[in-house]
């Protein structure tokens, strides 16, 4: 009857906040359902912070938008996920296996987190050159980070080829 717009969602650190979309897919009912999240590598209160809610759905609506809150740190850690799942909240209150069933009632949250600056490498490890090319393209690439401006010095040097005995 219910489910996430989206089942993977991705946000910055720097963000704040992730908005996670829920839609009712049966019309002309009221419904009541419980949104909770689930610790995976991202933990809370260290990297989000946690819900446990119930939203109420009018026979009117077909969506609801909920936001979680996200931690904006100055440490660098690699990306990180959380779940967010729906769940039947007075199933929940008798102690019965309450999450909904259906594959688009869990979702995931990726926490990309910007505060390292990354490093810098080739795009390829080894290059195939024309012995007659004047010019060529090297591909340098910028992995595991985003924060600030990182530069590099690149120099060549002429390749002493040996000859065979």
């Amino acid at each position: 009857m219910v489910g996430f717009k989206c089942l993977h969602y991705s946000v910055t650190e720097s963000n704040g906040h992730v908005e996670i979309t829920i839609v009712k897919k049966s019309p002309g009912q009221d419904i009541l359902i419980g949104v909770r999240t689930r610790d995976d590598t991202a933990v809370s209160p260290k990297d989000y912070n946690a819900i446990d809610m119930q939203i109420r759905f009018k026979s009117h609506e077909n969506e609801q938008k909920i936001e979680i809150p996200i931690v904006d740190d100055e440490e660098w850690n690699p990306d990180l996920e959380f779940s967010v799942e729906l769940y039947d909240p007075i199933k929940a209150e008798q102690g019965f296996d309450d999450r909904l069933p259906g594959d688009d009632t869990k979702c995931k949250v990726t926490i990309l987190d910007e505060d390292f600056p990354g490093t810098i490498q080739f795009g390829e490890t080894e290059l195939r050159i024309a012995r007659n090319a004047k010019e060529f393209d090297i591909e340098i690439v910028r992995v595991d980070g985003s924060d600030g401006q990182i530069s590099c010095m690149i120099s060549t040097e002429p390749l002493t080829i040996e000859p065979s005995p």
